[in-house]
């Protein structure tokens, strides 16, 4: 490195850490500008369902403890069950499993073959994860109230940042914390920052994604802050003082300039429902948002349940004259005594001889009435979340519910799950669009084929969800059967909303019937021409 350069980079860092140690223009995200007033809402609300999400929401689960070796008191973590978890795990795997797809068909392919513009697709989704990793990022979203999808190409180079191949589409996946929207209108958000937070070296160095339009210029910024791992804050929403990108992330643009791009290259998902806490915000609400004090019962009942093995432990009552004596150390008279490590006596200072007795003073367990307790609250957050009592349960003797239960119970809960796909099919529409625009921009191909040629004839996007899990499948498609034979629903549509198979498919599928229909007829004609 040049000498200049040695310099420059040793000014800019001592400037750096003058900063630091005098705590000057340190940032949070909504201080930064063109960032929507939002703190108040990810303070109150993102980042308190996220805890409840984890497991340890420091107002519910942080208890205080008095005992009598520690009079001035402490604190005790109160056991959780977890419910809103288990409630966002639940919702994530009735909307989104492994039976669930995307497919892509070129218009008018009706070739037996593949269709290589779907092949590429799967390849894309196959490489980085989709499957599970939206899985997860749905189960996230229930919990915060939204997530976010983005797409970009990964270029691989040499030590000297120059490409050294054809590029690789790569697709992230961002929690509600983790991204903030700064643009919208009334059917998406167009405009939105990512916060991506990595430790390194003892400082926390937190890339600022900015992805906005410039009139009719899609443009993609990047800041980086540090902040000492020490000094480190909570929410995630602090981001430290403000350092030169390149000297951590070298191969990372900090500005990149896109024309005729017509869709952002990242997708804001969340679930249905309305946003009641703030009008005028695109953003989504926890589906345990109105759950929340039922949540917290539930926490308190279950730790009750645990703490009924720990209060009502086996209990000896004993005479105070068995009990030990040991000096006081402030003179005067000697101190009665136990192990405070002994937990199953109990001194009695008493004189009648019907109380010198010693007798066990166990009490009873109240385990049933605790989980009473708790599937009351459990029918109470099934209701709220929009699921069908009894969806979660606990239950000592049927355990989990049966698929017949659950077929046969959900009609709620398949009304609730078909209102959050269709908030998540657009947003994985879009998301595909971004894909193959990517892929045209940087000439990729497929086979040797480029994509933008695959592209060419225009293309189809369909997003089959899987509700085998809440509906009989073979009672959905036995009444499609009855309506197409009653004239009452039309071949085509059965074909796509109940078999999945997308438009070109219903059509080529229907021309194959009729041309095996026609055949077989001739087929017939012959045969009892040829008897007479």
């Amino acid at each position: 490195m040049r000498l200049f350069d040695r310099l420059k980079n040793r000014i800019r860092n001592g400037v750096n850490r003058a900063m630091e140690s005098a705590d000057l223009f340190k940032k949070d995200v909504f201080e930064l500008d063109g960032v929507p007033a939002f703190r108040e809402y990810y303070t109150l609300f993102i980042f308190a369902w996220q805890a409840v999400y984890k497991g340890y929401y420091k107002a519910w689960h942080c208890v205080p403890l008095k005992t009598l070796n520690d009079p001035k008191g402490k604190t005790r973590t109160m056991a959780t069950m977890n419910a809103g978890k288990m409630a966002c795990s639940q919702m994530a795997r009735y909307v989104w499993n492994e039976r669930c797809g995307i497919t892509a068909s070129t218009a008018g392919w009706n070739s037996d073959e593949p269709d290589p513009l779907n092949e590429f697709l799967q390849s894309v989704l196959h490489d980085n994860h989709f499957g599970i990793a939206f899985g997860d990022l749905i189960e996230k979203a229930m919990a915060l109230g939204g997530g976010a999808i983005r797409e970009w190409v990964e270029i691989p180079k040499d030590e000297r940042g120059n490409d050294i191949g054809e590029g690789k589409i790569r697709i992230s996946y961002s929690m509600a914390s983790q991204f903030v929207p700064t643009a919208w209108d009334n059917s998406r958000v167009k405009c939105g920052i990512f916060v991506n937070r990595e430790a390194r070296d003892g400082y926390y160095y937190t890339v600022v994604e900015w992805h906005h339009w410039d009139g009719s210029t899609y443009r993609i910024t990047n800041d980086l802050y540090r902040m000492p791992i020490k000094e480190a804050e909570e929410p995630q929403n602090i981001l430290g003082w403000w350092y030169p990108l390149d000297e951590v992330y070298p191969l990372l643009s900090p500005d990149t300039i896109i024309e005729g791009v017509e869709n952002a290259y990242f997708q804001y998902i969340k679930p249905f429902g309305a946003n009641y806490a703030d009008d005028n915000s695109p953003l989504g609400m926890s589906i345990y948002a109105t759950a929340m004090n039922t949540l917290h019962g539930i926490d308190i009942m279950f730790d009750s349940l645990q703490r009924e093995f720990v209060l009502g432990k086996k209990r000896i009552i004993a005479p105070a004259r068995a009990m030990r004596n040991a000096p006081n150390p402030n003179g005067g008279t000697p101190q009665k005594y136990f192990d405070a490590d002994d937990e199953v006596w109990e001194a009695l200072a008493t004189d009648n001889p019907e109380d010198l007795k010693i007798y066990d003073n166990s009490v009873d367990l109240r385990v049933n009435e605790h989980i009473t307790g708790i599937n009351g609250e459990l029918a109470i957050l099934c209701s709220q979340i929009g699921f069908d009592p009894g969806t979660l349960a606990f239950d000592q003797q049927k355990g989990m519910k049966t698929a017949t239960e659950v077929i046969s119970e959900n009609s709620k809960t398949f009304g609730t799950v078909k209102a959050h796909e269709n908030n998540i099919r657009d947003a994985l529409c879009d998301m595909v669009k971004a894909i193959f625009d990517l892929a045209v921009r940087y000439g990729l191909s497929w086979n040797g084929v480029p994509v933008e040629k695959l592209l060419a004839p225009g293309f189809n996007v369909s997003v089959k969800f899987d509700d085998s899990i809440i509906q009989d499948k073979d009672a959905e498609i036995n009444q499609g059967v009855m309506l197409v034979g009653s004239n009452l629903m039309s071949k085509k549509r059965f074909m796509t909303e109940t078999l999945g198979l997308t438009p070109e498919q219903a059509e080529a599928e229907l021309a194959q019937i009729k041309a095996e229909g026609t055949a077989n007829s001739v087929a017939v004609t012959r045969l009892f021409g040829g008897m007479e």
